[in-house]
């Protein structure tokens, strides 16, 4: 015994001259194989972690002891249920990963096989009510037509966000950066709203430098992101409100646009489930407003997509403020 201390004495007191130190210090995790009793002497392997402190003795405080051995305290954990529990919890974030990869996966399907139909329905109505191959003399039918035009939009609309949803989490949109002229797409997005915001008596008004530099962009998403933002600013917006859409330089190069209105608001709880896909905003003063609550989490991952920043504040019967950030490596020169 006296010569298996004096052996594992000199190991230990090799290791702490031997640059490994941390084993002294922060521990480390060991395997051991160990038989157990009464099984034939079958057993495993099994996790510690093992930690090594010098002990300064009674006889010398350099913790050498009077035959010239050095003293240690060894304290072995058994550590074999915290590695299992933490395996476990990486299989289950995998099993998570895969599942949500599935479920892109199969909302980008989906939605293909969805277009098919609905184009033969927009393409068909659209025929219909145009009478491009005659007048139809029933008003009703002419009416209905409409309706089935109208309800085919917004419902490819609705398509058109699954499956852009579905690739940004997918991490498979794609996406053609090049030179985008801000104002233009500005004044594109408030022409398509126009009849929205004239017919719910909505003010909107843009304040932006004619000489605002470009930037680099995906022109479709920008496109799409300026027509969600200010439909929601429109949507959740009275009579007398306004929607004020600024763009502008800042002294740190940056370019930042925003999209202010003085609508309805939420409150911080609201908000954060509004930023959530397919959760609608509970607080919205309007249960009959049309939603499918895609559009702010839609829009902030294009953002995000596009190298900018989203951030968004809002307070009931106050409004609410959008505003993206396009970071110095994305602005032009002039």
């Amino acid at each position: 015994a006296g010569k298996s201390r004096k052996i594992m004495s000199e190991y230990l007191e090799a290791l702490s001259g031997s640059g490994l130190a941390s084993i002294f210090n922060d521990g480390r995790e060991v395997e051991a194989k160990v038989k157990q009793r009464g099984q034939g002497g079958q057993g495993g392997i099994i996790s510690l972690f093992l930690t090594i402190g010098r002990l300064d003795t009674d006889r010398h405080k350099s913790g050498i002891s009077a035959d010239g051995t050095a003293a240690f305290c060894v304290v072995v954990r058994d550590i074999t249920q915290w590695k299992k529990t933490e395996e476990d919890l990486r299989q289950s974030k995998d099993r998570a990963e895969k599942s949500n990869a599935r479920k892109s996966m199969f909302l980008a399907n989906i939605s293909h096989e969805l277009r098919t139909p609905l184009n033969a329905i927009m393409g068909f109505s659209e025929v219909m009510r145009s009478e491009r191959f005659g007048e139809i003399e029933n008003e009703k039918y002419l009416a209905y037509a409409n309706d089935i035009h109208a309800s085919g939009g917004y419902l490819l609309a609705l398509i058109n966000d699954l499956l852009d949803l579905s690739k940004v989490e997918a991490g498979k949109l794609e996406l053609n950066f090049t030179s985008v002229n801000l104002l233009n797409v500005i004044d594109e997005a408030m022409h398509s709203l126009k009849e929205q915001a004239s017919d719910q008596r909505v003010i909107m008004r843009k304040s932006a430098s004619k000489n605002l530099p470009d930037v680099v962009a995906d022109l479709r998403s920008m496109k799409q992101i300026l027509l969600n933002l200010l439909s929601n600013a429109v949507k959740f917006s009275k009579k007398g409100d306004q929607v004020i859409i600024s763009a502008a330089m800042q002294d740190n190069g940056e370019l930042a646009l925003t999209i202010k209105d003085t609508g309805r608001g939420m409150n911080s709880q609201a908000l954060e489930q509004a930023l959530e896909p397919f959760q609608r905003a509970e607080q919205t003063g309007d249960s009959d407003t049309q939603g499918t609550g895609l559009g702010l989490p839609l829009t902030k991952a294009l953002v995000e997509a596009n190298r900018a920043r989203f951030t968004i504040t809002s307070k009931p019967k106050k409004g609410t403020m959008v505003t993206i950030v396009f970071p110095t490596t994305r602005v032009l020169a002039e």
